[in-house]
């Protein structure tokens, strides 16, 4: 009866349009009073406990940090660095854009702030240099995904508190597969713009341009190595890291001095209005993961896949579309709560590293970034571009199918997601 009640009152909440966090926190509240399993004043612990940790300032602190580089004019320091190096080639914009998301996605480490701290500047710069409007907007939708694949990620740092997985391994997991990423995205929107014609003839820079634009962006090109070089060598640990990108991002707004003092409330208001979000939607998720564990959900689960007559490529190959599939209906953050509890200890009875699955789980949420319905991404594209979501989703679509493609490739072969963290030392 409690299951029951559990499941049907989020399908039918969700349904009705209500914001996935009240849904999960009002079918778990319907299930608890419904069955009585425990007392009601036990959700709001959980939902307390699960907001009460260390580790979890780092989602408001990178979610500053971010906001402070879109305001600040760090965002276009990058694409004016990225632009004198590959802007000259074949599909040169579409690799400006993605360079640019790759390194604002190693300082903000959100998927939607990447989309439009890069977006608002290269969707308009594409579609004057001809590239289409659809194919400008489908390509920023799916790239600025990358935000949460390459570290810092917030949605990782999520996945190791929920799975007590180390963070620094799943950072370091996350680069290779975050960059293979970038080449893929690439190699397919230079084809496309081949196949258009997208696209003019932009003059190559000289290499006093690119020194001079280099120096231009030199103090946020340095600032990776600052956050994640101060991780990896052991100076402070991620969550601190967030303090320092945060203090690092505004001294140099205030240095270009293209940052407003009475823009600081502006910042302030989208950073309390991001976090919160998140915070709320990690609340309500850990009281229904804790409804699912009390009615012993996922050992059910658990026990059942292992018990299949069938090899465990197959078990994960129905894991990998199951996840995909629950990224077009479920904000990540709630997808991971939900989900890594019951999936982490299937794939690790079975031989897979839960560091290497944490980051196969975070890019099927990437993907999900970029599909209807939720579709953060598919959002601020459209907000951006003009066009209907409907449309972007359509121009997104090869895209899209490129990184499901991907997905299994980084799912099947380890390496490329462990290289790092077993060459460290892990």
């Amino acid at each position: 009866m409690g299951i029951s009640t559990l499941f049907l009152s989020f399908l039918i909440l969700l349904i009705l349009g209500m914001p996935v966090a009240f849904a999960l926190g009002i079918s778990s509240l319907l299930s608890v009073l419904v069955t009585g399993v425990v007392p009601v004043n036990y959700l709001t612990q959980t939902m307390f406990g699960a907001v009460d940790s260390y580790s979890l300032l780092a989602v408001p602190l990178f979610v500053l940090s971010g906001v402070i580089m879109e305001y600040g004019g760090l965002s276009r320091r990058l694409i004016d660095a990225a632009k004198a190096f590959v802007g000259h080639m074949t599909g040169g914009l579409p690799a400006v854009t993605l360079l640019g998301t790759a390194v604002f996605a190693m300082l903000s480490g959100s998927g939607p702030a990447t989309v439009a701290a890069i977006g608002g500047i290269m969707i308009p710069a594409m579609i004057r240099e001809g590239y289409g409007r659809g194919f400008s907007a489908g390509l920023v939708a799916t790239g600025g995904g990358i935000g949460i694949v390459i570290p810092p990620s917030i949605p990782l740092i999520i996945y190791g508190i929920t799975t007590n997985t180390s963070i620094g391994d799943l950072f370091l997991a996350g680069f290779v597969p975050g960059f293979a990423i970038v080449l893929l995205l690439y190699l397919m929107s230079r084809h496309m713009s081949k196949k258009h014609g997208y696209g003019g003839d932009v003059p190559k820079a000289s290499w006093k341009e690119r020194r001079a634009a280099l120096w231009h962006a030199k103090w946020t090109l340095l600032m990776p190595v600052v956050v994640l070089g101060g991780i990896y060598g052991g100076v402070f640990t991620p969550t601190e890291a967030s303090g320092v990108a945060v203090a690092y991002s505004l001294v140099l707004a205030l240095i270009y001095s293209e940052t407003k003092i009475t823009q600081i409330p502006v910042m302030l208001k989208a950073t309390f209005l991001i976090s919160g979000m998140i915070l709320v939607i990690i609340a309500t998720a850990s009281t229904y993961a804790r409804v699912l564990t009390l009615e012993r959900i996922p050992t059910l689960i658990a026990d059942f896949l292992g018990a299949l007559p069938v090899p465990f490529w197959a078990i994960l190959a129905v894991i990998l579309i199951l996840l995909v599939f629950i990224g077009m209906f479920m904000e990540t953050i709630a997808g991971i709560i939900l989900l890594a509890p019951i999936l982490v200890p299937v794939v690790t009875a079975m031989g897979m590293d839960p560091v290497h699955f944490g980051v196969v789980m975070i890019m099927a949420s990437m993907i999900g970034f970029a599909t209807p319905p939720v579709g953060d991404n598919l959002n601020v594209a459209s907000a951006i571009s003009g066009l209907s979501i409907e449309k972007v989703s359509l121009a997104a679509l090869p895209f899209v199918a490129a990184l499901i493609v991907m997905l299994f490739v980084i799912a099947y072969v380890p390496q490329i997601s462990m290289f790092l963290p077993n060459w460290l030392g892990k």
